[in-house]
């Protein structure tokens, strides 16, 4: 099975996102919680098919595909609309809580994170069906 594919890598990038969401967004989650509402049902979708693709992966593997395409078009419209942001200067800050970033820092973040959940998608959808996972 190809590294990206495991599900441990789903699970990981799953909890590493949900801590860098909170920590970089930590003002909106008692201001405008429903604003991460997509960003936390991403988290969860990638969380659900890590597990069930880690249980068997010939049942599991289209879960985690799901959970690896959400996170995938979440970011790639984040990342177009920071960029947008960046370009025409309506920016104000890349982000603001316990960390803050500036834009163009908060954007290549992004965009790792986003060739990262392409790589988990891409390998997860040409790893075959009968490969047990361990």
């Amino acid at each position: 099975m190809k590294a990206f594919a495991k599900p441990v890598v789903a699970l990981g990038f799953a909890a590493f996102f949900f801590c860098g969401l909170l920590c970089t967004h930590l003002d909106d989650v008692t201001a405008a919680p429903l604003g991460l509402a997509g960003d936390l049902l991403a988290c969860v979708v990638l969380v659900v098919g890590g597990i069930l693709s880690g249980r068997d992966w010939s049942r599991g593997r289209q879960y985690q595909i799901v959970g690896w395409s959400f996170m995938a078009s979440l970011l790639f419209h984040s990342v177009l609309g920071n960029l947008s942001d960046i370009l025409t200067h309506t920016s104000d800050s890349g982000s603001s809580g316990v960390v803050a970033l500036s834009p163009m820092v908060y954007t290549t973040i992004e965009a790792a994170l986003l060739a990262v959940s392409f790589a988990g998608l891409w390998t997860t959808l040409s790893t075959p069906s009968e490969v047990v996972s361990g």
